[in-house]
């Protein structure tokens, strides 16, 4: 419970100045677009901070309730199985798909065991199927749909970069840190352009946010799709096989 220390006197202080009613208005889509990305950025922090605050609490409950908790023969208490959020991964990951996985892990860890592994459609869909049934289960408004299927799209888009990518990067350190800390920064941008719909819902007021940033994530996106299909593909890495 230490982070809530944290975590709710800052969510209270971003709310005085960062409202995401207010970037539906038009003043705010009037704004220039340096000003309109930044308090974008900060408008998701406080989106998620929210969340990070909820999903604590519900596990303090569970662990003072004993739900949840599995003991092991050494006599230890597991609690992994209440454990809702990853804060560290969630804000640290430089992979798209890291970051989605340390979000909301009780609810994703059952769509894997009853959606994802049971389902009888090609691994090639079955992802994009578990996101498209995710925003089913939040609703039918656009919003929903457009934030939960643009993810699929994007890990994969990220992972094929990575692949074109990871020999020029394997003995070169530096070239690896700024691999990192330019797929950090995206991963940041990409979470705040595109979880806009999340909260805002309205078809037309999505399209309003997007075109007042002159649809610019999404032409930085595309840029990326065309080079990763004209440029050679790279050697995905060997798995190593288990011996018994």
């Amino acid at each position: 419970m230490t982070p809530m220390l944290i975590i709710l006197p800052l969510h209270m202080l971003q709310n005085l100045y960062f409202s995401l009613d207010y970037t539906m208005e038009e003043e705010f889509l009037d704004g220039s677009f340096l000003f309109k990305f930044l308090y974008l950025l900060a408008c998701f922090w406080t989106f998620k901070v929210k969340f990070f605050g909820g999903w604590i609490i519900a596990e303090g409950i569970c662990i003072a309730c004993n739900l949840g908790t599995v003991e092991k023969e050494d006599g230890t208490v597991d609690y992994s199985s209440i454990i809702n959020i990853d804060i560290y991964n969630t804000e640290i990951s430089w992979e798209l798909s890291d970051t989605v996985k340390a979000w909301n892990k009780t609810v994703q860890q059952w769509m894997k065991t009853y959606v994802y592994d049971t389902t009888h459609l090609p691994k090639a869909v079955r992802t994009d199927f578990v996101f498209g049934l995710s925003a089913f289960w939040h609703g039918i408004r656009p919003g929903y749909y457009l934030t939960f299927l643009s993810a699929p799209p994007i890990i994969k888009l990220q992972q094929k970069v990575g692949n074109l990518t990871r020999k020029a990067r394997e003995n070169n350190h530096q070239l690896e840190m700024v691999y990192r800390v330019l797929s950090w920064t995206l991963v940041r941008v990409y979470s705040c352009m595109f979880l806009a719909p999340f909260y805002m819902l309205d078809l037309n007021k999505i399209l309003a946010l997007y075109s007042s940033l002159y649809w610019v994530p999404q032409i930085i996106i595309g840029v990326v799709f065309i080079l990763v299909i004209i440029l050679p593909q790279g050697e995905r890495p060997e798995r190593t096989k288990k011996t018994s």
